[in-house]
């Protein structure tokens, strides 16, 4: 008689095995969605008071190596926090007093600039460039559904300005032609006047050099046609500056106009439905206003932060206690040597490119620098926000220098970019921040989108490396080491297949 099977079986015990194991990895996996989730959500809450509290500490990284140099020179603690913080002080008074006086002349730029940007040769003027001129002609053409509703409501389209209309001496019909077109007629180019062939009567010559006749008829039938050319580019001229003033007047009927409408209703209606968004911004500045309180404190007790916050580790005295605590010690040397390294290498980046771009010619270069050595602390997301504005300023730019079209000027201030990051890449950042933190650009660009998803916004691109390394260490230490360690004087297996049995 077979022996009864015990219950459960084998097969089973490992089924029911599998779904509990898969059941917890569900279970810990959505664990852990929800702690990643619960954090995120505090963290952005939280953002107002940790945002500047984070730049105080930073700040405070930085600054105390001053403060001890001064220590050794004789200072006490005290004085030494009290030069090193009203130089601080000092230096961003400077600093924002320069960044307001070139604000200022900026904005005074730009009142002058909308003042020619009312007037229709301003206006046809940039029409006629390249891929700026196609934007501005959409921009200001017709909006059709505006203009209906328009008519609708028994409103008329205000007609071009008088000067224009005694300078062409309109009809009617042609007015209402125009008024009815879309306004967003695309410039011809001029026509080039054809070149006599015959040569012009000089006193002192002896002999009258004689033209063919086949090249004065043909020198005949170029002119008529330039006439014709001519008389059609005048004629699409007039009604590009007549379509200019008739959007200028009517600038609520046209896409532009249209679009900025709408846009100023979606800013009112998020501005009813997020005032919790705009109190946050006002708690953000006033929690900058904290800074300088912040920063202080963090200099007075550094020195006691540093002997004995191993004691507030809420462990008991072990060699687990130990081990966090050199894990810990060995996660601030990440911190402070990326800090103040990569505030260095900052530095060093904004002079460059504010010492270059003023020798380029570009209007507000040296503010870019300036912005660029303080932005400079985000790795390559920094230098992207200054990118940006620098290019576009330079493909507006009105005088630019050395001959170059818009398009070659905005190019050369890429070039620049692309340059000092390359200085950056292999000179600066390796003898400066060196391979102490020794991550790999795709990790960082990755570790800035994954940071700032989880913690919100700007704190965690500015925390985004020093944490990534901080998870480097842990992985280091406990994950690849042991692996590592766990082959150290074990011998590699025989090759070859082992003998089959007889």
């Amino acid at each position: 008689m077979d022996k009864e099977e015990s219950f459960p079986s084998e097969f089973q015990k490992r089924t029911l095995w599998k779904a509990v194991t898969g059941v917890a990895i569900v279970i810990l996996g959505t664990l852990l969605v929800g702690l990643v989730w619960l954090s995120s959500n505090v963290l952005g809450y939280l953002q107002p008071v940790l945002v500047p509290l984070a730049v105080a500490g930073i700040v405070a990284y930085l600054l105390d190596p001053v403060v001890r140099w001064l220590q050794g020179k004789g200072f006490s603690r005290m004085k030494g926090i009290i030069a090193v913080f009203a130089g601080f002080v000092l230096f961003f008074g400077i600093l924002c007093a320069f960044i307001g006086t070139k604000l200022s002349k900026q904005i005074g730029a730009l009142d002058n600039a909308g003042s020619r940007v009312s007037t229709e040769e301003r206006l046809v003027e940039e029409k006629q460039s390249a891929v700026y001129g196609w934007m501005v002609r959409e921009f200001l053409s017709k909006d059709s559904k505006a203009v209906k509703g328009h008519e609708e409501n028994d409103k008329t389209i205000n007609g071009p300005c008088d000067d224009l209309l005694a300078k062409y001496n309109l009809s009617e019909d042609e007015l209402s032609l125009i008024t009815e077109s879309s306004w967003s007629t695309a410039p011809t180019k001029k026509p080039k006047e054809p070149q006599n062939p015959e040569p012009k009567e000089e006193p002192d010559a002896e002999e009258k050099t004689e033209v063919s006749p086949e090249l004065i008829t043909a020198y005949q039938t170029d002119l008529a046609t330039y006439k014709e050319d001519l008389a059609d580019y005048q004629s699409n001229e007039r009604r590009i500056y007549l379509e200019s003033s008739l959007a200028r007047n009517n600038f609520w009927l046209t896409k532009g106009g249209g679009q900025i409408s709408s846009l100023g209703k979606s800013a009112q209606s998020w501005l009813y439905s997020s005032y919790g968004k705009i109190l946050g911004v006002f708690g953000i500045i006033i929690g900058f206003a904290m800074v300088p309180i912040y920063l202080y404190y963090f200099l007075k007790e550094s020195n006691a932060i540093q002997g004995g916050w191993q004691d507030y580790v809420p462990l008991k005295a072990s060699n687990f206690k130990t081990e966090v605590v050199e894990t810990l010690q060995e996660i601030n040397g990440y911190l402070i040597s990326f800090f103040r390294g990569q505030v260095l290498v900052a530095f060093i980046d904004g002079i460059l490119v504010g010492i270059a771009l003023t020798i380029y010619g570009l209007n507000y270069g040296l503010l870019i620098g300036v912005v660029m050595a303080m932005l400079g602390i985000i790795p390559f997301i920094g230098n992207i926000l200054c990118l940006i504005p620098a290019c576009i300023i330079a493909y507006f730019q009105e005088d630019i220098p050395y001959g170059f079209p818009q398009w070659g000027y905005a190019l050369g201030v890429l070039i620049i970019f692309v340059f000092v990051q390359q200085i950056n890449s292999l000179v600066t950042a390796p003898k400066i921040v060196g391979d102490s933190v020794g991550l790999h650009p795709m990790t960082v660009i990755f570790s800035m989108l994954f940071w700032s998803l989880l913690l919100g916004g700007f704190l965690g691109a500015l925390l985004a490396v020093p944490l990534t390394a901080g998870v480097k260490v842990i992985f280091r230490r406990y994950v690849w080491e042991r692996k590592k360690d766990q082959y150290i004087g074990t011998e590699p297996p025989e090759e070859g297949f082992e003998d089959a049995p007889a």
